[in-house]
């Protein structure tokens, strides 16, 4: 008995010792955790305004803005993690509106929310 509780202890104290090594790394920049040049660990990240992805999602914010609106083109588009994900989208709108919207999605509780948006007419 005392042996395999020995073995025990020896397999937490091996694998806590693996993740402080793993956490160091990302820490340091080095490992899979390493962020992309220029990118902050939380901050927003450029996404393809073409995505499929951010075309549903520009169309959810136009159509939370006024259920007539139509979405002509995606300008700008970037990404942040947090508990979820958050995206930044600058939308030109049924040729009239340029609208800078941001849509929380969290997909393990299907929620997806406007949570901001500024709009301006198009001259």
């Amino acid at each position: 008995m005392a042996s395999q509780k020995t073995l025990l202890l020896l397999v937490v104290l091996v694998s806590a010792a693996f993740a402080a090594r793993q956490a160091s790394d990302v820490r340091r920049g080095k490992g899979q955790g390493k962020p992309k040049q220029n990118q902050r660990v939380g901050g927003w990240t450029s996404v393809d305004q073409n995505d499929e992805t951010v075309q549903q999602l520009a169309q959810f914010a136009a159509g939370q803005i006024c259920s007539n609106y139509v979405v002509d083109a995606v300008e700008k588009a970037e990404k942040q993690v947090v508990a979820g994900m958050n995206h930044r989208m600058d939308i030109l709108v049924s040729k009239a509106w340029k609208c800078k919207v941001e849509v929380f999605e969290q997909t393990w509780t299907n929620t997806k929310r406007l949570t901001s948006f500024a709009c301006k007419s198009v001259p």
